[in-house]
C-alpha cells in the first residue's frame, strides 16, 4: 500500500487534427507527449525549431514523415510503422511535418518545454505542396490552414 500518492495534471488538446496529452511527466527538461491522429490530416505545416530536437515513436499505426533541409540536401519522405520499432530523431534547423496514413498514436519527446519562440512555421516555399501515397493516403489531404495538400512519396510495400 502506498503511504502517499502524488499526482500531476498535464496539458491536453483536441481539435480536428489530433488529440493529445502534453508534458505528461513532470520534472523533465523537455516535454514527454502522446498524440492520436486520424488519417489524412496534416497536423502542422512544415516547421522547424531553432534549438529543440524532436524524438518521435509510432506506437500504433502508420505515419509518413517529411524532412526538408535548407543546406541543399535532398528532401526525405519515409513511412514509420509500429512494427519498425524506430525512433525518428529530428534535430534543430530541419523543416519537418508528418501525416497519419492510418489511425495512429505517436509518443514523442521534445528537448525543451514547449516554446513557440523556438518554432518557425510554415516553411516559406514548401507549404501547400501536395503529396500522394499509394498505401492508404486519401487523394485530398487537409492542412490545418484549410489548403488541400498532396505529398508525392514513394511508399514501401505494406
Amino acid at each position: 500500500m502506498l503511504a502517499y500518492m502524488e499526482s500531476y495534471e498535464y496539458r491536453v488538446h483536441e481539435d480536428h487534427r489530433r488529440r493529445g496529452a502534453y508534458d505528461i511527466i513532470p520534472g523533465l527538461p523537455g516535454d514527454m507527449n502522446f498524440t492520436v491522429h486520424v488519417p489524412g490530416v496534416i497536423p502542422e505545416e512544415l516547421h522547424m525549431h531553432h534549438h529543440q530536437t524532436d524524438y518521435f515513436v509510432v506506437a500504433h499505426g502508420k505515419v509518413l514523415f517529411r524532412l526538408v533541409y535548407d543546406d541543399g540536401r535532398p528532401e526525405e519522405k519515409f513511412i514509420v510503422t509500429e512494427q519498425d520499432k524506430k525512433t525518428v530523431i529530428i534535430p534543430p534547423e530541419v523543416w519537418h511535418g508528418y501525416l497519419a496514413i492510418e489511425p495512429s498514436t505517436m509518443i514523442f519527446y521534445i528537448t525543451q518545454k514547449f516554446n513557440t519562440a523556438d518554432e518557425l512555421a510554415p516553411h516559406p516555399q514548401k507549404t501547400g505542396a501536395t503529396k500522394e501515397c499509394k498505401t492508404a493516403t486519401p487523394d485530398s489531404l487537409v492542412s490545418p490552414f484549410g489548403a488541400a495538400v498532396r505529398w508525392s512519396v514513394r511508399c514501401r510495400a505494406s
